[in-house]
């Protein structure tokens, strides 16, 4: 009798692993549709306009990564069309450098969404890659979309700047300030601030022992004397 339990014992064991597999592929599928759900933020190639960010560092239009970034978010400007989180406004580029091996760094381009104001909610639509090449003593610089942009086929803007090589350090041999601040020595890696504009709180000046509010021009009464 004992021996005759073992096959149905190992029949209904292997039904319950069955089950759990089941029930876990069920949690894993969930979960990847979750994730799936959480990023579903696309961006038209025509919201950002790569071509003419890769140009201003190119041709040396901006002295740093802080300018940059200004200019990016410059409605001015009109680089700058994304609207990643789809709630009718333009979302502010935030530029964050990660440092490469062998000299060379990467901007990630950061669209923050301004439903949130969340930086830790940014998705990144763009990459501008500066990798400097020892055997051809060049800083190749490359600007690419990243996954999220939608595209019929990769578009991506590259050229080349001549540098001299002295061990550790990097020279540019054409003027540009851009390249001239990049290869700064000890420079620290840039990381955006950018903050939105928000109305400022109203300004209330005591004086005489009477209130003022500015913002609206009211008068408010007080006993004492008070100071700015």
């Amino acid at each position: 009798m004992k021996h005759s339990l073992l096959p149905a014992l190992a029949l209904f064991v292997a039904c319950d692993a069955a089950v759990v597999a089941q029930q876990d592929a069920k949690t894993s599928d969930a979960s990847a549709a979750a994730a799936t759900v959480d990023v579903k933020a696309t961006v038209e190639a025509e919201a950002l306009d790569l071509e003419s960010i890769h140009f201003l560092v190119k041709k040396g239009k901006v002295k740093d990564a802080a300018q940059l970034e200004k200019q990016i978010n410059d409605p001015k400007e009109k680089l700058n069309n994304v609207d990643a989180d789809a709630d009718g406004k333009v979302d502010k580029i935030q530029v964050v450098e990660v440092k490469k091996d062998g000299g060379g760094s990467v901007f990630e381009l950061k669209a923050i969404p301004s439903k949130s104001k969340d930086k830790d909610a940014a998705v990144v639509v763009a990459f501008v890659h500066f990798d400097p090449d020892k055997s051809t003593n060049k800083l190749i610089v490359k600007a690419e979309f990243a996954p999220i942009v939608i595209l019929p086929e990769p578009v991506v803007f590259v050229h080349e700047v001549d540098i001299t090589i002295q061990g550790d350090t990097f020279v540019v041999v054409e003027p540009n300030p851009f390249f001239t601040w990049f290869f700064t020595p000890a420079r620290p890696v840039f990381i955006g601030v950018f903050v939105y504009d928000v109305s400022p709180p109203p300004v209330i000046i005591i004086k005489e022992g009477k209130h003022w509010h500015h913002k609206h021009g009211k008068k408010w009464k007080g006993k004492g004397k008070g100071h700015w």
